[in-house]
């Protein structure tokens, strides 16, 4: 007898001596199922209720342990400056951040967004920066990302006309920040 055939014959006792309970088996898995379904359920409701109170805390300005951001003024407060508008200026270098040299562009958004536009040789980040303005003080956060980590905001007054804008420190922890902000003579840019 080959090998083939004694294999076979092995196989073929054992399938026979082996007869499990299919519907048994089948259903105590379908039940397994539907309870690991009904607990995902409930984790992702979970999840969607924690992010909808996390957004609604932060659309309203308030979010706990974190008050490093600048709230934006609310639609009728009134303000001695309005800032809206794209101004140009160059950095000289820095000792401290010589990646700040160059020509930076500010762009005062509605809603407290300041869109900024770095030279090419910052590796910063610039992205998500917001201000506000209240009674002729700007609040920012810029660098908050990166070069004034750990910071709290920075706090200028604005004087200007339509044409130039002067940011002067009244408190930033920041020297970074306040070599960019102050430390240069902002011009209108298309």
């Amino acid at each position: 007898m080959s090998v083939d055939e004694r294999l076979r014959i092995g196989l073929s006792r054992n399938a026979l001596g082996f007869d499990p309970d299919v519907e048994t088996l089948l259903e105590s898995t379908l039940a397994r199922r539907r309870g690991r379904r009904v607990r995902w359920a409930g984790a992702a409701v979970g999840v969607l209720a924690a992010a909808c109170a996390a957004a609604a805390l932060v659309a309203s300005g308030w979010w706990p342990g974190d008050r490093s951001l600048p709230n934006v003024p609310a639609e009728g407060t009134t303000s001695t400056v309005t800032l809206e508008g794209r101004f140009a200026g160059e950095v000289a270098a820095l000792p401290a951040a010589p990646s700040v040299a160059g020509r930076w562009v500010l762009e005062f958004k509605p809603q407290g967004v300041l869109a900024v536009s770095a030279p090419p040789a910052y590796p910063g980040v610039v992205s998500g920066v917001l201000y506000a303005v209240e009674r002729g003080e700007l609040r920012t956060d810029l660098f908050s990302q990166d070069l004034c980590s750990g910071k709290p905001l920075g706090r200028y007054t604005v004087t200007g006309t339509g044409t130039s804008l002067t940011l002067t420190a009244v408190d930033d922890a920041c020297p970074q920040r306040v070599a960019v902000l102050a430390g240069t003579t902002w011009t209108a840019a298309p």
